[in-house]
């Protein structure tokens, strides 16, 4: 048995065009020029732009200077002015078609592969040091995603050129295009067979699925999944219920226990008792601030109006501009800090909140689990269809939030959210507290009065919210918009009283004022999401 080896496709080699095109080779010297032109513009914009930015990250360029990084890139940017003018000049001498013009173009654009090279490669390098210095950029710290990102958004450009060179260098390895120099007629030349491969999918199947392979690889993972982790994701519509309203109020009633009176033991002299010092944990100040906080609470009823939970005076309950096909979702923001998802995990936090709200207001279509997404995508969201709250929490310092996260938790509050924070600790109570600021540094936090209407509906609270744990203080603060409030600030851990039971240690009566307190404050951000809809539909 022989084996046969398949004859070439002479008839298709044949068909690769060799006549000289003067048209071909004008196309390369003017691609050439532009390309010329465009790394010229980059040496003289981008050292401007780099000094810049340098100049508003300060640390970052001390650690640059120190390392020799500032130094290197602007070399990189000077071999790009150098590069891009031999480009046009070696582009101009090609309109001139001969052999010695079609050598100093080839030469010049394997310079542009040399010069892409060095500045993509160092551009690496110096994300590298800035990310193993745990710097921030912009305020914004930084990981391997967000400095991937960055490196692909400084360097496309530079890699999408080196893309155009390496076409212009094929096609002056056409029989086509280098006749046209030469004048010099013969077989194709390797230029030839790569396009003809490119167009036909080569004589060799196995060839052509390697260079298939191998090509779809790179673009993935070079352009595509860069290209995909710049966007933030998709989000769905909020859907708040549809209808008209006048909840019934629940008056809501602090007690404190009263203190048993202490018994007092007289002793003989020379007893053989032996009387300690108590240690710290038994002082009389942790004892009275035990007693403090265990305050139990009392709901009674006074009728504030017929009918469920809502705004228009019905009796049915809803909003006027909801949806009828509603679904009450409770969202987090992921701030990047410990603890920001404190309460998503087995103790059930944020579906325990859901359930009682259910239970309490009759709107059964509630979300099966709480949800989490960053502030980017709170801009994502349609006019009539932002979620009227968001929540956000930690038990430790919030992660840093970029200047751009800043603006759109501004503007998403500004335009009829409301952003609800709880101190899960000191240290996320002294981080909040610096990062509120920065969203509202026009705006005070300031103290929210016992009568205020975030306390009268649908449950009453006459003197204000329970203060549970206190770690950022007694009273509830909050910062107003045009009579709007668009933050409220709780400082002692309502979301610990949400969870579970086998997960905190909270009295029933204080996990029921808890929940009744959250209540008020999604019936308050449910109106103003009304009030907010109904006059962008205007």
């Amino acid at each position: 048995m022989s084996i046969t080896t398949p004859e070439p496709d002479t008839g298709r080699i044949d068909a690769i065009p060799t006549a000289p095109s003067v048209a071909k080779a004008t196309v390369v010297a003017v691609g050439a020029i532009v390309g010329g032109g465009i790394g010229m513009a980059f040496w003289r914009l981008a050292p401007g732009a780099f000094d810049a930015w340098l100049t508003a990250n300060a640390r970052i360029g001390e650690l640059f200077a120190a390392s020799g990084v500032t130094a290197i890139l602007k070399l990189c940017f000077l071999a790009a002015g150098i590069t891009g003018n031999a480009c046009a000049i070696a582009g101009l001498l090609a309109l001139v078609r001969m052999r010695a013009t079609w050598w100093l173009l080839s030469v010049v654009l394997w310079g542009v592969h040399l010069a892409v090279a060095t500045y993509v490669g160092f551009a690496w390098y110096a994300l590298g040091t800035l990310l193993a210095a745990g710097l921030p950029i912009d305020g914004a710290d930084q990981d391997r995603v967000t400095t991937t990102l960055l490196w692909w958004r400084l360097c496309w450009p530079a890699l999408a050129m080196m893309l155009a060179a390496f076409w212009m260098q094929t096609m002056l390895r056409s029989r086509s295009v280098y006749a046209a120099f030469s004048r010099a007629s013969g077989d194709p030349l390797p230029g030839d067979l790569l396009l003809e491969d490119l167009r036909t999918g080569s004589r060799d199947p196995l060839h052509r699925k390697s260079l298939y392979a191998s090509g779809l690889t790179h673009l993935v993972v070079i352009v595509i999944i860069p290209w995909l982790m710049q966007f933030d994701g998709c989000v769905e519509p909020y859907r708040v219920p549809k209808g008209s309203g006048n909840p019934v109020v629940a008056m809501v009633k602090m007690v404190k226990p009263k203190k048993k009176k202490k018994k007092s033991l007289t002793l003989r002299p020379n007893s053989a008792i032996v009387f300690e010092v108590p240690d710290l944990d038994n002082s009389e100040a942790d004892e009275e601030m035990k007693e403090m906080t265990e305050l139990t609470y009392q709901a009674s009823v006074t009728t504030g109006g017929a009918g469920k939970l809502g705004k228009g005076g019905g009796t049915q309950g809803g909003w006027p501009a909801g949806m009828e096909n509603y679904k009450i979702r409770f969202i987090r923001l992921n701030h990047g800090g410990a603890g920001w998802d404190d309460g998503m995990d087995d103790s059930n936090a944020d579906v325990n909140f859901l359930r009682e709200f259910a239970q309490a207001t009759g709107f059964r279509k509630i979300a099966r689990a709480g949800e989490s997404h960053s502030i980017a995508l709170l801009r994502k969201y349609p006019s009539d269809g932002f979620p009227p709250f968001v929540y956000l929490t930690g038990n430790g310092g919030m992660g840093r939030v970029a200047t751009g996260d800043v603006k759109i938790l501004r503007d998403y509050c500004l335009g009829g959210g409301l952003l609800i924070a709880d101190a899960g600790s000191v240290d996320f109570h002294n981080s909040f507290l610096q990062f509120i600021r920065q969203v509202f540094p026009d705006k005070p936090l300031v103290d929210i009065a016992d009568d205020d209407e975030l306390y009268k509906l649908p449950f009453t609270f006459p003197d204000g919210a329970p203060a549970f744990w206190h770690h950022g203080g007694r009273r509830a603060l909050g910062i107003k918009h045009e009579g709007r409030w668009v933050a409220f600030y709780h400082p002692g851990d309502m979301n610990d009283a949400w969870k579970s039971s086998a997960f905190t240690d909270v009295t029933p009566e204080m996990r029921e004022s808890a929940m009744h307190l959250g209540i008020n404050l999604v019936r308050y951000a449910f109106d103003e999401w009304n009030d907010a809809v109904t006059k962008a539909q205007k």
